[in-house]
């Protein structure tokens, strides 16, 4: 099933974020995300700056919201990954956005926490418009919930197939196959 992994022995993983960090604590990651709450990464570098940058014109209307005087800045981290070594880890990949795909999102998605014991997820990420897009479908716009139908409108609307994929790491274990190469570059 992940063939493809074995074919490089190390990935080079980008991950955006608003916040400074030194280690990776997983208990901060936003929850009701695609594959739960968790720390996201992707293999392209320009995807990962524009997540950052929006995250932080998201943040700056906050701030703006509540009249704080404070500026954000947006970073992009970089890692790299042993890809041989997650063989002992439990994986889950997504090959295509399918309706397994989004039956999992939609779990995830609705729930604060993750809806799995997986330590790493890979597979394709939805667009910006995935809330409104989950929002109508939970709301029955898209006929009978997990009805072909609706699973075939919902996968149209968010268009997942027009980003690049994300690598998710839920569990301590996937973490510590990370090696940080550089961090908190601002962007």
């Amino acid at each position: 099933m992940l063939d493809f992994f074995f074919k490089e022995k190390k990935w080079v993983l980008y991950h955006g974020s608003v916040f400074k960090f030194n280690s990776i604590d997983l208990s901060r990651g936003k929850p009701y995300k695609d594959f739960g709450k968790g720390f996201y990464t992707t293999r392209d570098r320009n995807h990962a700056i524009n997540l950052a940058l929006r995250n932080k014109k998201i943040e700056e209307m906050r701030i703006k919201q509540k009249n704080y005087n404070s500026t954000v800045t947006a970073y992009i981290y970089s890692y790299e990954l042993d890809v041989i070594k997650i063989k002992d880890l439990s994986v889950k990949e997504f090959k295509s956005a399918d309706k397994e795909w989004v039956l999992f999102v939609l779990a995830n998605r609705k729930s604060p926490d993750k809806t799995h014991s997986y330590d790493i997820v890979i597979g394709p990420t939805a667009n910006d418009d995935t809330k409104l897009s989950l929002r109508a479908y939970f709301a029955g716009a898209y006929g009978e919930l997990e009805s072909d139908k609706a699973i075939n409108t919902l996968l149209d609307n968010i268009e997942p197939d027009n980003l690049p994929p994300q690598i998710y790491f839920g569990s301590n274990k996937g973490i510590e196959l990370l090696l940080l190469k550089e961090g908190a570059v601002a962007i």
